[in-house]
Order: C-alpha cells, then sequence, then structure tokens
C-alpha cells in the first residue's frame, strides 16, 4: 500500500471517529477538535506499550485501527487484561488523579491512535462540553458492561463458559463495528493473550478450545481466524442471551 493510500486510510478512521465527538457540536468547536485529533494522531507498533500505568496519560484515547489490551499486572509478572478496545472504540485510561495512567494500554497489533491530553481539552474552548462527553459516556457504559459480564465468568463461571463468553462479545464487537460476516473474524491474539483476557493458562486455552471445537460449536482450523459454528450453542455454554448482550454491547445503531 503507498504511503498516500495509508494516510488516506488513517484520515477516513479520523473523520469517523472524530465526527463520534463532534456530532452535536457547533462547527467552529468542531473543526478545533478535529484538527487536535489529527496532530495527535501516532502510529504504535505490535508489542509496546501506548501508555504505561502510572505515566501521564491522555483524557480521552481513541483507537483508529488495530486492537488494544488495558493490562493490570502482578510483581511476579502476571498479567490480566481488564479489557480490549477495537477500532472506533473509546479509551479512559485516567486514574482517580485524572492524570496518570492505572494501566498498561498495550498494543496487540499495530494500531494508530489519537489522543487528547486534560491541557488540550481546556485549551479547545468548547462552548458546551457536555456534548462531547455524551459520545464518551456511551462508551465507558459499553465497556462497563462488557468489564461486568465477564467479571462474572471470571469469579464464577468455568473454562469453557469464560472462553464461550469471550468469542461471542469479540464476535458482536466486530461484527458491530466492522461489519465483518456474521459469526466469522480474525482473532490476532496468541493463546496467552488469550487466557490473560479470560483468566485461564494458554494451556487451558489450548484445551478448552479444542473441547468446543469437537462440540461443533467453532472451527479454529485456520490460523488466527476463528468461526462460530453454533452461535446458539456457544451462548448456552457462555449463559448469555444473544439479544439481550447485543443491546449492552453495540451502539443503538448497530
Amino acid at each position: 500500500m503507498s504511503q498516500i493510500a495509508v494516510m488516506e486510510k488513517k484520515n477516513s478512521h479520523l473523520v469517523d471517529q472524530s465526527a463520534l465527538l463532534t456530532r452535536d457540536m457547533d462547527a467552529a468547536a468542531a473543526s478545533r477538535l478535529s484538527a487536535l485529533l489529527a496532530k495527535n494522531l501516532r502510529r504504535v507498533q505490535v508489542g509496546a506499550d501506548i501508555v504505561a500505568e502510572g505515566e501521564d496519560a491522555p483524557t480521552i484515547l481513541l483507537v483508529l485501527e488495530g486492537w488494544v489490551a488495558l493490562n493490570k499486572s502482578l510483581q511476579n509478572g502476571q498479567i490480566q487484561t481488564i479489557d480490549l478496545f477495537l477500532a472506533s472504540d473509546i479509551i479512559l485510561p485516567t486514574s482517580g488523579d485524572a492524570l496518570v495512567s492505572a494501566y498498561d494500554v498495550h498494543a496487540l497489533t499495530d494500531v494508530v491512535v489519537s489522543s487528547i491530553s486534560r491541557v488540550e481539552l481546556d485549551d479547545l474552548e468548547i462552548s458546551d462540553p457536555p456534548k462531547m462527553w455524551s459520545a464518551v459516556r456511551t462508551h465507558e457504559a459499553r465497556a462497563r458492561a462488557r468489564v461486568a459480564e465477564r467479571t462474572l465468568r471470571l469469579g464464577q463461571a468455568s473454562a469453557e463458559t469464560r472462553l464461550a463468553y469471550a468469542l461471542i462479545e469479540l464476535c458482536l464487537r466486530l461484527e458491530g463495528a466492522q461489519h465483518i460476516p456474521k459469526d466469522a473474524f480474525d482473532l490476532p491474539l496468541t493463546q496467552q493473550q488469550i487466557g490473560e483476557y479470560s483468566g485461564l493458562s494458554s494451556v487451558h486455552v489450548c484445551r478448552t478450545l479444542r473441547r468446543l471445537s469437537r462440540q461443533g460449536l467453532i472451527d479454529t482450523s485456520e490460523n488466527n481466524r476463528v468461526v462460530i459454528t453454533d452461535i446458539q450453542g456457544l451462548a448456552g455454554i457462555a449463559d448469555a442471551e444473544l439479544d439481550v448482550l447485543r443491546s449492552e454491547l453495540l451502539a443503538p445503531d448497530v
């Protein structure tokens, strides 16, 4: 892909994402915010931290392309992925002091992001900030809902239920945001990363995926691709109602 084509792709993502924040703003404020997002556009390579826990963090971080994890880690190096963010998601990474990051914000793939700091928000002089924050709050509410659903299963459910839920959640989110073919998606995560998301060891992830496959619920024969062959059956194992889950995880217009 040529450099011009790459830039056009980035700008297309940026236009879509900035529209979420500027939808109800006056033209002047919307223009200032869009220009700021364009200025702060950056590409981060797979495996790198976008922001490390305890570092100064932007107030708003927008994922334009790729997969991003919010991680917490113990001193022994064990990692728990608190949430995953995909293209078109908004992250609020700051801790209670609104200054430093509460997480390691980690690039699971090559990603394109943009950000807005607290100082930059103040300098924008937006006449009606609640209009901008309404979109942010919607994204935050969906993130809280999916973390709550996953936390319930991490604390109370079997390995099969945890993994079945994780696969359904990702499938629904990707289907809604990126219009992928129904019940099939690319999963660019290692088994260790899947385990960090679902609270399982990589060995346990491997065994559980095989069991789900033998039961005819999924097909993982193609590298890094998941095909859900029986979504109702998988939802039963996940202890999830698909229609309810869609309403919790996806935007009203999806």
